[in-house]
């Protein structure tokens, strides 16, 4: 057997990842070798794996973040369902019915993609305030599922374009009514960028900062991100450590560790099942 020759060009593509993938990496390895040091090993070793490891460092960082879970859980689902919800609908009325102005209208939706976030934050600011909705759960989500409807509408609907024609027309014989094709043909074909969709939503949710931020200012409301902000810096003028915060930020990070373990398949199966062909 003859051994294909590794050319010049691959040579430096290997490089060039594995560089890229030790600067992911290496700030995990940071953070949880940091997480278990004391105050005083973190100071005179701070980059170096020391012994023993000092896991009360989790017991302290829970006391402080288990509040705050709880918080972010809820929003980050209820955002995840408001989007699937809002989303599906939509690339399903667009897919599957005619109207006049279908595409003018699925181009508008498109065109806000085009639209920078921090360009209506102001506005959309103005907008809460203006509904009473400062510190209130609503003023978070609402906006949040409305600023998610083009780039989801879009992932949707080019996923639902590629579902067989055949059986809503089937469908259709038997007499199915608009919610049963939604519910019992669309949706179960389409679990794969469901889940994808969903997950990014909740990676998104979870670590939103600047939004929360803003609107949250009831200390009982407030989420992880902002929760662990304040945390890290007021531990750190405190101690000049950032063993027990970054113990923290490992806790909250398991969560999206867990719930990744069991959608894996399907996220990947829906990058890669052709969701982003126009």
């Amino acid at each position: 057997m003859t051994k294909k020759k590794i050319s010049a060009g691959q040579i430096v593509a290997n490089v060039v990842i594995l560089i890229l993938l030790f600067m992911c990496l290496y700030p995990i390895f940071l953070m949880l070798i940091k997480s278990v040091k004391t105050i005083d090993q973190e100071i005179h070793h701070g980059f170096a794996l020391t012994f023993p490891f000092h896991w009360s460092n989790y017991s302290l960082a829970w006391k402080y973040v288990s509040g705050y879970i709880s918080n972010t859980f809820l929003l980050a689902i209820v955002n995840t369902a408001g989007i699937l919800l809002v989303c599906s609908c939509m690339a399903f009325g667009f897919t599957r019915y005619e109207f006049p102005g279908k595409n003018a209208l699925f181009m508008a939706v498109l065109a806000l993609m085009m639209v920078p976030g921090v360009l209506t934050l102001i506005p959309q600011y103005c907008m809460v305030k203006d509904f009473g909705l400062i510190n209130t759960r609503l003023g978070v989500i609402l906006p949040t599922i409305a600023g998610s409807i083009p780039m989801g509408t879009l992932l949707l609907k080019t996923f639902f374009n590629g579902l067989p024609g055949g059986l809503f027309e089937a469908a259709d014989l038997d007499g199915a009514n608009s919610m049963t094709k939604f519910f019992s043909i669309a949706l179960p074909l389409s679990l794969p960028i469901l889940a994808t969709l969903g997950l990014t939503s909740f990676l998104n949710s979870w670590n939103d900062l600047i939004w929360p931020q803003l609107i949250l200012r009831r200390d009982e409301l407030q989420t992880i991100t902002i929760a662990m902000t304040s945390f890290t810096t007021n531990y750190y003028n405190t101690t000049h450590s950032y063993a027990v915060p970054l113990a923290g930020y490992v806790i909250v990070s398991a969560p999206l560790l867990i719930i990744f373990s069991f959608t894996s398949k399907q996220f990947i199966a829906g990058i890669t099942s052709g969701a982003f062909k126009m």
